[in-house]
């Protein structure tokens, strides 16, 4: 075989492999899909497609299952949180892309040295990347830490004292800590759709003698509307699927959420809470997998409606804004003194960003920094207390497994969309609508799948949990790969093909080195992801009790173990060891942070070769 042929032969075998993995992402929603509604189909037989949706009285013990008063509890606690997390994440993107100064200036014209060395690294800060680094912690943060946060400080100190029953559980509890955990979100999706208006239009508006208050609201955020209106829609799937969180501060109970004092159960809350006491093939068993059908159509709703969102601005009240070739018709008219109430109120929503991060984060400290110790963190199976060894070990495999299996199909699925598939054709388009609906699948779901899947192959053990974590951090892998790999120029392959090269050997010699950075962010950002997943874990890896947890028992992949965060969360289930929770945290915390500071270096660099 001449080598042109071979490099032919090569290039086609490529294409193909690369194509299996694109197609993993409609194997996976396919099978999510098929899975949870075959084994719902005995509820809904037993019970009745209408009874089990509008039923009031969900009851286990005597085979009564209606999901109504959850259903209608999870839709307001998401209406509240998106109304005020998405209206702070929406004015706090603004504010970062207009009104956040790039450095501090802080005025010192004394004669001492340390003050001096203080006021200028304080004004060698950039505040904008500083800022980008808090809404990127905040999204990092693990859900079971927020859980926390809002059953102490939340529930029992701000609205206990509220409550006549001094309970503080139920509506506005569980909204108000969902708001804060979608604000990263709407706030990184508003601010891209803000930066990507044009930039004569900001210019126009002030050129005709509008202020920057009322160009930014009269003109640049009508503009980016689709964009915002996505963020939140986003925002919205990411409040309805939140499980672990919404657990510690809801009250667990089905109740009509007549009252915002009232504890209630959400969706998710409900297969959290009861499906650690099935019994395997019973009524009971399929009746939760029939609620994460509902919770799995009804968040695919959602995030299929972006698509439904209109693209082109029209603008109202004087601003009219027309899409020609290259040009733009607008017309402007001043709106008084709102944009100028707006910009303050703007600077507001971004203080409460920052004074939130600062609440989360000061809580653990204060609670947990004490209660580390060596013993604690490394201590063996010969120490009498409770050590996160056991953990550690589980979290590393958990990494190791996932990566070994995610990071092959999602660079390969990526590479397939960037070098193979055509711009624009309807495969493309199936493929990456499948990929963008896997990515918008609750946690939960992803539990119970690999629940009704994996746990009957390998038992409840790491490699259930890290094939079911394959699968939540495909997504991310795909698209942060595919990012770098367009990122790369188109004159770097044509060079390599001019000397001879196949498409091939380009990829792996040219391009993928060139995309390096890139595969590494999202490397690192996938396993930010797994460390902090529990809800997709408790019922795969399973959920070791604190006290049986042993050395030797997590050094067997095969055995049911429990991650960093699962463990954190078996503290709040058994009501023990809460110094002990509060210093798991902590270390959560710290590998949040290190794992968003290497991200941030790995973007500098990148940044800096540009």
């Amino acid at each position: 075989m001449t080598k042109i042929n071979k490099t032919k032969v090569q290039d086609a075998a490529a294409k193909y492999v690369f194509a299996v993995c694109a197609c993993m992402s409609i194997l996976a929603v396919v099978g999510i899909i098929g899975y949870i509604l075959y084994d719902s189909i005995p509820a809904f037989r037993e019970v009745g497609v209408f009874n089990f949706l509008f039923g009031s009285v969900w009851n286990h013990n005597f085979e009564t299952y209606g999901i109504l008063p959850m259903l209608i509890s999870t839709l307001i606690v998401t209406l509240m949180a998106v109304v005020l997390g998405g209206t702070i994440g929406v004015f706090t993107a603004i504010f970062m892309v207009f009104w956040c100064p790039d450095k501090l200036h802080i005025p010192y014209g004394g004669e001492n040295r340390f003050l001096k060395k203080i006021v200028a690294a304080l004004n060698g800060f950039n505040l904008r990347s500083v800022f980008d680094q808090i809404i990127k912690l905040l999204s990092g943060i693990p859900s079971v830490i927020y859980g926390y946060f809002g059953l102490e400080i939340v529930v029992k100190r701000m609205l206990s004292p509220l409550d006549y029953y001094d309970r503080g559980f139920g509506i506005l509890a569980t909204a108000i800590v969902l708001a804060i955990m979608i604000v990263p979100t709407v706030t990184s999706l508003s601010k891209n759709a803000l930066e990507a208006v044009p930039e004569h239009y900001y210019e126009g508006a002030l050129a005709v003698g509008n202020t920057k208050a009322q160009a930014v609201f009269n003109i640049v955020f009508p503009a980016a509307r689709s964009g915002i209106i996505s963020a939140l829609i986003l925002g919205i799937g990411r409040a309805v699927g939140e499980t672990m969180a919404v657990n510690m501060v809801s009250g667990g109970t089905a109740n009509f959420p007549s009252g915002l004092f009232i504890p209630i159960r959400t969706l998710t809350t409900n297969i959290a809470g009861e499906m650690g006491e099935v019994v395997a093939g019973s009524l009971h068993e399929s009746a939760l997998i029939a609620t994460g059908l509902v919770l799995l159509v009804l968040v695919l709703l959602i995030n299929l409606s972006i698509n439904f969102v209109p693209k082109e601005f029209k603008g109202k009240r004087g601003v009219k804004v027309l899409h020609g070739e290259g040009t733009a018709e607008i017309a402007y008219r001043k709106r008084g003194l709102i944009p100028e109430i707006l910009k303050y109120f703007a600077v507001v929503c971004a203080a409460f960003v920052v004074v939130s991060l600062a609440a989360v984060v000061l809580f653990i400290l204060i609670n947990g920094i004490s209660h580390i110790s060596w013993n604690f963190l490394f201590g063996g199976d010969g120490y009498d207390g409770i050590s996160l060894l056991p953990a550690f070990i589980s979290t590393g495999y958990m990494i190791l497994f996932t990566l070994i299996i995610a990071l092959p199909l999602g660079i390969g699925a990526a590479i397939y969309f960037v070098e193979y598939a055509k711009p624009g054709s309807k495969a493309v388009k199936v493929l990456r609508t499948f990929t963008d609906t896997l990515a918008g699948v609750p946690s939960i779901v992803f539990g119970l799948f690999g629940y009704l899947l994996f746990v009957p192959l390998v038992g409840r053990s790491i490699f259930a949990g890290a094939f079911t974590m394959v699968l939540v951090v495909l997504p991310t892998i795909i698209r942060s790969t595919e990012e770098s790999l367009l990122a790369v120029p188109m004159a770097w392959r044509e060079a390599s093909y001019g000397l001879g090269a196949g498409k091939v050997r380009t990829i792996f010699r040219v391009v993928l080195p060139a995309a390096f950075p890139g595969i590494a962010t999202a490397t690192v950002l996938a396993i930010g992801r797994i460390i902090s997943e529990s809800a997709a874990l408790i019922y795969t890896s399973g959920m070791m009790a604190v006290k049986s947890s042993s050395v030797s028992s997590a050094l067997n992949p095969m055995n049911s173990a429990s991650t960093l965060t699962v463990f954190l969360y078996s503290f709040f289930a058994e009501g023990l060891n809460f110094n002990e929770a509060y210093a798991t945290a902590v270390v959560l915390l710290v590998i949040t942070a290190i794992l968003n500071l290497i991200v941030y270096l790995i973007e500098r660099r990148v940044r800096n070769k540009k």
